[in-house]
């Protein structure tokens, strides 16, 4: 369901020693993935696609990212919190800025968690959990359980822009420190998706036992 998930409080981290452990070239795991894709999701940041420095960064930013996550990377090279299911982080079509897409497993509604006449009879269940090392994982119900019970599995999708201001210029070409380059950009997006997202994150947290 989610990338190399975790229980620590923020919402996302850069898992750097994970990437150096099982990197296949002895040094990133990350490296070897934005290498091989230098003529495809990175290309257009110095291909003539983008003449502006300001779209170039973005567009940057935004395939470092999908590079940095699954399907990509499986575990990515970004670890998510349990409640995290998901993270994009792209181009907006509409003026250029970068947009986050971010959604999260959340409690019943209230006006749901309050009355059982919904349910018609049934037992609707919320979100499975398994025990992974010192906590809980939210997971997707197996056939076996969905045989007996229904579920009822509630998210948030939270949609905003994503200030720039730590995110690195793009390269200007393939040799030119693309690398190192997207390990910033990921660390800027992780530190500003974290603001953004772990307030949320620690109110649903405060309302789940453990």
């Amino acid at each position: 369901m989610s990338s190399h998930s975790d229980t620590s409080a923020a919402p996302f981290r850069v898992d750097g020693e994970y990437d150096r452990e099982y990197a296949g070239d002895g040094v990133s795991r990350y490296g070897a993935y934005v290498r091989s894709r230098l003529d495809g999701s990175f290309a257009e940041c110095w291909d003539g696609t983008w003449e502006e420095p300001a779209s170039r960064r973005m567009a940057f930013a935004a395939a470092a990212w999908r590079t940095a996550v699954g399907p990509v990377m499986s575990p990515g090279y970004v670890g998510y919190h349990s409640r995290v299911l998901g993270a994009r982080v792209e181009r907006s079509g509409w003026d250029g800025s970068l947009i986050a897409v971010v959604s999260l497993v959340a409690p019943w509604p209230a006006a749901l968690a309050r009355s059982r006449e919904w349910q018609g009879g049934r037992r609707w269940r919320d979100w499975p959990t398994e025990l992974r090392g010192d906590g809980y994982d939210f997971v997707d119900p197996i056939e076996r359980d969905v045989s007996e019970y229904p579920f009822l599995q509630a998210s948030l999708a939270l949609t905003f822009r994503v200030p720039v201001d730590r995110l690195p210029a793009a390269p200007e070409a393939p040799e030119n420190g693309v690398e190192e380059r997207a390990r910033l950009a990921v660390e800027g997006l992780v530190a500003e998706l974290n603001y953004a997202v772990g307030p949320v994150l620690d109110v649903l947290e405060g309302g789940r036992s453990r």
